[in-house]
């Protein structure tokens, strides 16, 4: 559709989160996300930043929860059919979170969601996995966005991303993650070549023969969520770098009775993956609500 057209009719943007069984094709091969299950959604209440977990042979979805612009992170199985069991709130509070990336390290379960509103990198520990989280420290008093954690020669590595809440460009950091029953520490590590709009995390670090790639968020100064993108990992010893590997190919068009135009974070496990996908409605009283409310301001 026209930009003009899109910005003249069509709804801001929300999101929704698609789940299908892994695919025997690597995802840098396919033609496309073909979605098994697709969580209803409407602009007062939608989902977004699915991350999957296994314990225990059974496989758990978090996500973003948005109720009225504001969101908290919610929990469900997953089911055989890719479709979700009943939901559970496990973090909600005056903060709005968002993106809550999980990883287990030492056989505990960590949760990092999103709470830059706060201005703090929190890191979750899970009391019961998992539904019940605690918070054990804040490693960081940034407003930082979609941190991801991954292993790493025998280590643990944290990549977080700086932003002004300006625009979607973010300056992005990479840390060496010390995490003990004891205490919890970050050392820097060089990362001196990226672009501040294709950056930004978009989902776990996964390895594919031997290689690490990293699901990155294709945004625009002004809107996000334009696409996934993949990149290898070329990390060494003090840095970080990355290179160009892919696009990640996601339905455009109309699927599930949604308008789609764009994807915002991936992941898997070992039987399932999930995308989230930016939607919007037509609207044909757009513009005259606005003509109205002008007039009468």
């Amino acid at each position: 559709m026209n930009p003009l057209l899109q910005k003249l009719f069509l709804t801001h943007s929300y999101f929704t989160v698609a789940l299908r069984p892994r695919a025997v094709k690597s995802v840098l091969e396919e033609a496309g996300f073909s979605p098994a299950f697709v969580l209803p959604a409407e602009a007062a209440r939608w989902a977004a930043d699915p991350m999957l977990a296994e314990e225990d042979g059974r496989t758990w979805l978090f996500y973003e929860a948005v109720e009225n612009d504001h969101g908290h992170i919610e929990a469900a199985e997953v089911l055989p059919d890719c479709s979700l069991g009943e939901p559970r709130v496990i973090l909600r509070d005056e903060c709005h979170y968002s993106y809550p990336f999980l990883f287990r390290w030492q056989g505990i379960w960590y949760m990092i969601p999103e709470s830059s509103a706060a201005r703090e990198l929190r890191l979750y520990q899970a009391e019961a996995f998992p539904y019940r989280w605690k918070l054990r420290e804040v490693l960081l008093r940034e407003r930082a966005v979609d941190t991801t954690v991954y292993e790493w020669d025998g280590g643990l590595r944290l990549l977080s991303f700086l932003t002004d809440g300006k625009t979607e460009r973010v300056t992005p950091r990479a840390y060496s993650l010390r995490l003990s029953v004891a205490e919890a520490a970050l050392e820097p590590l060089d990362w001196k070549e990226y672009d501040g709009l294709r950056v930004r995390g978009a989902g776990p670090v996964f390895a594919e023969n031997g290689v690490l790639y990293r699901p990155v968020q294709r945004n625009q100064e002004q809107r996000y969520g334009d696409a996934v993108e993949l990149v290898r990992l070329r990390d060494t010893e003090r840095s970080h770098a990355e290179e160009p590997a892919g696009l990640l190919q996601t339905p455009m068009g109309k699927l599930a009775g949604f308008r789609v135009d764009g994807a915002h974070t991936y992941c898997r496990s070992s039987r399932f993956e999930a995308v989230d996908l930016r939607l919007r409605d037509f609207d044909l009283w757009k513009l005259p609500r606005r003509l109205i409310r002008r007039l009468k301001g």
